[in-house]
């Protein structure tokens, strides 16, 4: 006895039909990859301040220790502080600090104001050119944009002879003059940059 064709699920256009259906998605993928410019990311959020994974080794295996480590587990952060810093909290000094957030795997830099500077609420610094151009920049201690912001404009003058000040009530008070205390900072800000691949 033969057996009744009619009954076979798989009939030759319904094969036809998955073949086209297949190829077609197939095709559509394809296209579709080569025209995304983004690309998947197994990292959740990804954070303008991304470490790079050749910075980060390079940070751990030969920057790392020049610093000293906080390690704030309840934040999943880690926060270094130069160890050459000038860790005199009365002094007027603008110290700084590496974050690594390890659950972004992001670097942000935050400002450590000491001594009167820890009490305001706004930093306002000016600085003089080379050219002799007087330049002013208001830092008001917000979140890491700020700090950033503010740094970027700093940062290039830091490795020149350029005289700071910032004003303490009426008056405008050197700051940023010994060269241990502009070096910490330069150094500090130098390794964020290379951290987040700026640099």
């Amino acid at each position: 006895m033969t057996p009744n064709k009619s009954n076979d699920p798989m009939t030759p256009e319904l094969i036809r039909l998955m073949k086209i259906f297949g190829a077609a998605s197939l095709l559509l993928v394809l296209i579709m990859s080569f025209f995304n410019e983004r690309r998947a990311s197994n990292r959740g959020d990804t954070d303008e301040f991304s470490i790079t994974s050749s910075s980060r080794l390079y940070f751990k295996n030969v920057r790392r220790a020049y610093y000293d480590t906080e390690i704030r587990a309840d934040a999943k952060m880690e926060l270094y502080r130069l160890g050459s810093r000038v860790s005199d909290s009365t002094a007027l000094v603008l110290n700084s600090a590496l974050i690594i957030n390890k659950v972004k795997d992001a670097a942000y830099l935050i400002l450590e104001p000491q001594g009167q500077l820890k009490t305001m609420d706004t930093l306002r610094i000016r600085w003089t050119e080379p050219s002799g151009l007087q330049r002013e920049s208001a830092f008001g201690k917000g979140d890491r944009y700020a700090h950033f912001y503010f740094i970027e404009e700093i940062f290039p003058h830091l490795e020149e002879s350029v005289p700071f000040e910032v004003k303490l009530g009426d008056a405008w008070e050197p700051i940023l003059q010994d060269e241990k205390e502009r070096d910490a900072l330069r150094v500090t800000v130098k390794d964020f940059f290379r951290l987040i691949g700026r640099q």
